[in-house]
């Protein structure tokens, strides 16, 4: 007997605070990827994002809902275990990202498109990039992706770590919130088609995390963050990515350190200064700029960027 067609080919799920003033933006890049539809958790915001995800609610792009869990007690997690047994066989392709990362296929326009190579895997991982200030201190309204142009190096040991795009039916739990437990002990690949093994974080490495900070310019070498990781050093970005911007500008860097469920992230290392790394030219993104500009300013004026206005 054959499965029930899904609703949606590719769906992501994510959980958020405050991040009004980037959700337009990365709902509508995703959408230019070929992202159907985002299942949202709302971790007691009090910014105005109810106004800013209006607009998509009403087209039936996102769902909302409301998930008051404290960080600390595993809310992230349980949101996305909430989300994978709600959504199972609706959803052909499921990711799990944060709002801060864009995910995309660098040679195909549509991740849809890429991810008809990986359907007899119950999963795929998508490496991060990491992107710096780029020395700005303040924040502006020029969009992330425009703004931020600057990276690490591609074998940075802090990419290595991994986002999940998930196939719901065979997927049984989170593990994390990097990786995924598939039915059958059948497991995720990399781009590459190579298995992704998961190797747990020992309780030493956690015991020295406050002795990193005596470090300084050595801590690069050690990621005094990673909490599991796979069994390769290789970084593979060619077919998917996931461009992060975990710290944007020092101004949007303190703003976010300052919510409860952040402090712990930033007490015993400076985590600007580790994140804040500058050392690659990288502009690849941008090919969806064009497209991505017309769409917002179509969705705030409701009319095309080549109709409407003459100048006077």
């Amino acid at each position: 007997m054959s499965l029930p067609t899904p609703d949606h080919y590719l769906a992501i799920c994510a959980i958020f605070k405050n991040e009004a003033p980037y959700m337009s933006e990365w709902i509508t890049f995703h959408q230019l990827v070929g992202v159907e539809h985002f299942y949202l958790y709302d971790n007691k915001s009090t910014d105005d994002f109810e106004e800013v995800l209006q607009p998509f609610i009403s087209s039936g792009a996102v769902t909302l809902r409301q998930w008051p869990i404290p960080f600390h007690e595993k809310a992230q997690w349980r949101a996305y275990k909430h989300c994978l047994d709600t959504v199972r066989g609706d959803v052909r392709w499921l990711a799990f990202i944060d709002i801060d990362e864009f995910l995309f296929a660098p040679k195909q326009e549509s991740l849809a498109t890429a991810l008809k190579d990986y359907e007899s895997w119950p999963g795929v991982v998508a490496h991060w990039q990491i992107f710096g200030s780029a020395g700005q201190r303040e924040q502006t309204e020029d969009l992330v992706i425009e703004r931020f142009n600057w990276r690490a190096k591609t074998s940075w040991i802090r990419n290595r770590k991994v986002k999940s795009i998930v196939d719901p039916v065979r997927t049984a739990a989170p593990l994390g919130v990097h990786h995924f437990c598939f039915t059958g002990g059948a497991m995720a690949v990399d781009e590459t088609g190579r298995p992704v093994r998961v190797i747990p974080r020992p309780r030493y490495k956690r015991r020295l995390k406050a002795f990193y900070q005596k470090l300084g310019p050595l801590l690069r070498y050690i990621d005094p963050y990673n909490g599991a990781d796979i069994d390769t050093k290789v970084v593979c970005v060619e077919r998917l990515r996931i461009n992060h911007y975990p710290v944007k500008s020092r101004q949007e860097f303190l703003k976010k350190a300052m919510l409860k469920q952040e402090k712990r992230r930033y007490e015993d290392i400076d985590y600007f200064a580790y994140h804040d790394r500058n050392e690659v030219y990288d502009t690849l993104i941008h090919r969806y700029l064009p497209a991505l500009r017309q769409r917002l300013h179509i969705a705030q004026c409701g009319y095309p960027t080549n109709q409407g206005h003459e100048e006077s």
